[in-house]
């Protein structure tokens, strides 16, 4: 009977260490928005915006729309092509991004509709969608007097009857009517991504620094090989 006094067995299971005070408040805090949210944010429409800044819709439709633009307009190198080149480079930096950091997703993410294209996608930092989205609305922005140019050039009644009507004539607050729209866009998306509990608030914060940055190297990058 000696042997029931003796004390139980250690365990040998590995203890994870506690995490960061930083990532400990960033989960906090992505939380309490998620459950803030949630009451009012309508599912299908944050599910939406996944689609439309998903990479799987985004790149083809930014290919197509190169191809249809005219080889002579303005936007096909200060816009069009730098969505489809940015796309790329988006694509292959943020993966590695993930793989380097391995930051896993919320617990409390609804993951059965989340379809991964490839396994860096289990991963949380930094969010993809928030990266996409915001080198998006920043072309849109560095590249507004080419989008001007290019009203200017196209010659179409119809285009220009849409522009007198809604904007008094003027291109330049038609463009930056649209610049605004785009960039409420890549907000609202950034914010659905805490929204939906793919990602803590770190995540998207960095993914929509990452985007920008992008979006300037992408542009300096065309604008350099202009000169050679």
């Amino acid at each position: 009977m000696g042997h029931l006094n003796q004390p139980p067995p250690k365990s040998t299971a590995a203890t994870s260490p506690p995490q960061p005070f930083l990532l400990r408040l960033d989960a906090a805090v992505s939380l309490h928005v998620h459950n803030l949210t949630k009451p009012f944010a309508p599912r299908p429409l944050l599910r939406f915006l996944e689609l439309l800044a998903d990479f799987r819709f985004f790149f083809p439709v930014s290919v197509a729309l190169l191809l249809a633009c005219p080889y002579s307009s303005p936007l096909r190198r200060h816009l069009f092509l730098p969505l489809a080149l940015c796309s790329l480079l988006d694509l292959i930096f943020i993966a590695l991004l993930k793989l380097i950091v391995r930051r896993s997703r919320p617990t409390y993410s609804h993951h059965g509709d989340y379809n991964a294209v490839v396994p860096v996608d289990h991963f949380s930092f930094p969010s993809g969608h928030s990266s996409r989205v915001f080198f998006v609305a920043s072309i849109f922005s560095f590249s507004k007097l080419r989008m001007v140019d290019a009203i200017a050039d196209l010659h179409h009644p119809r285009l220009f009857m849409i522009i007198d009507h809604w904007f008094g004539g003027e291109e330049v607050f038609a463009i930056n009517a649209v610049v605004t729209a785009v960039w409420a866009w890549a907000s609202a998306t950034a914010l659905s991504r805490i929204a939906l509990g793919r990602h803590y608030v770190l995540d998207v914060f960095f993914g929509a620094c990452f985007g920008v940055l992008e979006a300037l190297f992408t542009l300096r990058f065309l604008e350099i090989q202009t000169w050679i």
